[in-house]
């Protein structure tokens, strides 16, 4: 009686596939933004003394904001908004990147900017176990 052997390990072309395909997903995941262009919504800018305006996200703009150390310059292009630079004195601001989901904040302490996005928020909820 002849015995049927199988070999573990080995791959096939149709695995391969599979795995390459796989990779491909779980890559797509991590480069696509969560928010960004098309999300529509806008950028309320608030600076010290009362300063307040508010900037459509679908607009590119550059925005001058005076504050006690100096002028901010938030910039909005391609759907995100962002503080371009600052006077403070460690550009943690600057260097807290672009946003464009609602809710989300960028701040300057020391010269008393905010840059908050307002719009259609998107449900917390990631997922419901039961």
């Amino acid at each position: 009686m002849a015995r049927l052997r199988i070999e573990r390990g080995i791959m096939t072309p149709a695995d391969r596939l599979l795995l390459l395909f796989m990779v491909g997903a779980a890559l797509m995941l991590l480069v696509l933004p969560l928010g960004g262009k098309g999300r529509g919504g806008s950028a309320v800018i608030e600076g010290a003394g009362g300063f307040s305006e508010t900037m459509s996200l679908m607009e590119d703009a550059e925005l001058v904001v005076p504050g006690p150390k100096g002028d901010t310059i938030i910039v909005v292009e391609a759907g995100w908004v962002r503080i371009d630079s600052s006077p403070c004195r460690y550009h943690i601001c600057s260097r807290m990147g672009r946003i464009s989901a609602p809710g989300r904040s960028v701040v300057c302490v020391p010269n008393r900017v905010v840059v908050t996005v307002e719009g259609e928020e998107r449900s917390a909820i990631d997922a419901v176990t039961r």
